[in-house]
């Protein structure tokens, strides 16, 4: 299986210097995802690598069998593994690559778009893959899934799959301490999928303690180029809507 590798970074992981791979394939079609290459790949085989002497602008793939190498390799460098995608629940490495990372003593985060409940449940229900720490990309409001979905008509069963995995998550951040897993609530402010009526639906849904990060869209290697063409929001409707999100929950800002 080929994925991709950041072999160091300072952002994926608050407050660890991690590793971050990027598994593919994805079970949702988001037109303004800037990870398209892995998210139309295989989820067995992964993205075509580039070949030697190749001229592209794609990004380099390399074998699972590196990543687990250089967590090895580096383990007394690194703090922590976050293991992104694509949407990385669908991958069979995913456990792997977990084990590996605890071998190692590292610390382990996990992005998710929140719509494979039964999988999350799974992974947090086995302490030997239970993460330290899980993002969850909640796009937009629940039922607007549809709009993500591969096809439209799985939009409901999407938006049903993200408001039981919010709910077991809040369960999950309420534990007693030493088992409590640490949560990170993630929204784009994409034009024309995410306003003011989307900021309070999705706040309604988090806890009012929630860790909520915003970010500004940014068009450009968009999984639907037509979405290139879209205006992000100025800094005002920035303000605007990072205010209300704030006045909603305390601990939301942008990023």
């Amino acid at each position: 299986m080929f994925v991709g590798l950041q072999k160091t970074s300072l952002v994926n992981f608050p407050g660890r210097v991690a590793a971050a791979v990027f598994l593919p394939g994805c079970n949702l079609r988001c037109p303004f995802c800037h990870n398209g290459e892995l998210v139309r790949a295989s989820v067995v085989t992964g993205p075509k690598p580039v070949q030697d002497g190749e001229e592209t602008d794609r990004n380099a793939y390399i074998e699972l069998d590196e990543v687990l190498a250089h967590l090895e390799k580096r383990s007394k460098v690194l703090g922590g593994l976050a293991i992104s995608g694509g949407e990385p629940l669908l991958s069979s490495a995913l456990p792997t690559l977990i084990h590996k990372a605890r071998e190692q003593g590292l610390a382990v985060k996990i992005d998710t778009n929140g719509t494979l409940f039964e999988r999350l449940r799974s992974i947090l229900a086995d302490p030997d893959l239970r993460p330290d720490m899980i993002a969850i990309d909640v796009k937009t409001s629940p039922e607007r899934y549809g709009e993500l979905a591969v096809e439209e008509s799985a939009g409901h069963h999407l938006g049903s799959e993200l408001l039981k995995t919010l709910d077991l998550l809040e369960r999950e951040t309420s534990e007693p301490e030493g088992r409590a897993l640490r949560v990170e609530y993630r929204t784009v402010l994409v034009p024309g999928l995410v306003g003011e009526s989307e900021i309070r639906r999705i706040a309604t849904l988090l806890p009012r303690n929630a860790d909520w990060k915003l970010a500004q869209f940014i068009p450009g290697a968009c999984l639907d180029p037509a979405w290139n063409e879209r205006e992000c929001y100025p800094p005002s409707q920035i303000d605007a809507l990072v205010g209300l999100a704030r006045s909603l929950i305390p601990g939301a800002e942008l990023r």
